[in-house]
């Protein structure tokens, strides 16, 4: 039986879609492994953020309790500790250094603004440098180091 002419032209061939197809479901897979690198790596950058957060909550917690040793001597405790920058920053930096550094955290320190304010409220500041799990490398010599910065604020009650 012979075709018409014109439903020959219109019958697709299979010579020429053989490769498409392949390419397509190629494309997609590359597309869905970058998906689930990007949303490992960005998971593994968040991790990292909460646990320095929760190294700073406990360096500025630790920073309340840090009573300024010239004030204490000069007027006793009182009802209220008397916090200075440098006895937060002290101890802000003391606290953090004995904390293991969380996974994917390649640097981690106190930073500009760690202080007293008002001389009753620690302030402590943590700058951390992530470095994502799959892409570290790739991401870093592109846009460089992921870098976090996180604060904290502990005020300590005397009872």
């Amino acid at each position: 039986m012979r075709w018409p002419a014109a439903l020959r032209d219109r019958a697709p061939r299979r010579a020429d879609e053989g490769g498409r197809v392949v390419l397509l479901i190629a494309g997609l897979f590359g597309i869905l492994a970058m998906l689930i690198v990007g949303g490992v790596d960005v998971t593994a950058i968040q991790l990292a953020r909460m646990q320095v957060m929760d190294a700073t909550d406990a360096a500025a917690a630790d920073a309340a309790d840090a009573a300024d040793q010239a004030s204490l001597y000069k007027g006793g405790l009182g009802s209220q500790l008397t916090l200075s920058d440098r006895s937060v920053q002290q101890t802000a930096a003391s606290t953090l250094t004995r904390q293991d550094r969380p996974a994917h955290v390649t640097d981690w320190r106190v930073t500009d603004g760690t202080g007293a304010q008002n001389a009753r409220t620690a302030v402590v500041r943590v700058s951390a440098v992530v470095h994502p799990p799959l892409l570290g490398g790739v991401v870093s010599g592109m846009f460089g180091d992921v870098h976090i910065t996180v604060q904290s604020r502990a005020r300590a009650h005397v009872d």
